[in-house]
């Protein structure tokens, strides 16, 4: 199993074109005032875990949200630019289109960008990475990573996308990764699976 210890992950809190569906990819796009907000309700419920270590994307709404989370935990953050989120090539900064939905089924390669392929590869060895570093490791990263992992994983209960900002536990075990939602309040968000894409 390549995973061997159970781990956190965390998506960053909104951002201004998340709520516009604007394609961030890798352009460093900063958290809007929704999502510094829900990133201090992230560390707030994440305060009391046994977080380990925190490994986060680079790019400033995924380092940002981990920051407030490291203040609250008396953690560093350490950045790997492996977590970035997919690269999107000439679709980043224009609205989503239905040639996103063809990006996540590998059908579709988008313009100076990297395939759907390339990113799940680097995306699944720089979480590796970052579990390896010992249990209860926080992974504050993107949607699309999430989304790349279960190329190679089933997740349990089924969760295609997650939220902006909800952390969640995550147990593995051989090829399924069983997790729960640390907000019971937003929890019901879990359910909705034709929420906005990732990126």
């Amino acid at each position: 199993m390549a995973f061997e210890h159970p781990f956190y992950f965390l998506r960053h809190g909104r951002t201004e074109w998340n709520a516009k569906g604007v394609t961030q990819g890798q352009l460093d796009v900063k958290l809007d005032a929704v999502g510094y907000a829900q990133a201090m309700r992230a560390a707030e419920l994440m305060r009391d875990q046994p977080v380990s270590h925190i490994v986060a994307s680079p790019l400033a709404r995924a380092r940002v949200t981990a920051e407030i989370v490291a203040d609250a935990k008396g953690l560093k953050v350490i950045l790997d630019d492996g977590l970035k989120e997919c690269h999107l090539g000439e679709h980043q900064g224009k609205p989503h289109g239905p040639w996103l939905m063809e990006y996540w089924r590998g059908a579709y390669a988008p313009p100076g960008g990297e395939t759907f392929a390339e990113f799940a590869a680097r995306a699944w060895e720089a979480m590796k990475r970052a579990v390896a570093r010992g249990p209860n490791t926080l992974i504050v990263a993107h949607g699309g990573l999430w989304l790349a992992a279960q190329t190679r994983v089933k997740v349990d209960p089924p969760l295609r996308r997650v939220p902006n900002a909800l952390p969640l536990r995550v147990m593995p075990a051989a090829d399924v990764w069983r997790h729960r939602a640390l907000d019971k309040q937003r929890a019901a968000e879990l359910l909705d699976d034709a929420g906005a894409p990732p990126v």
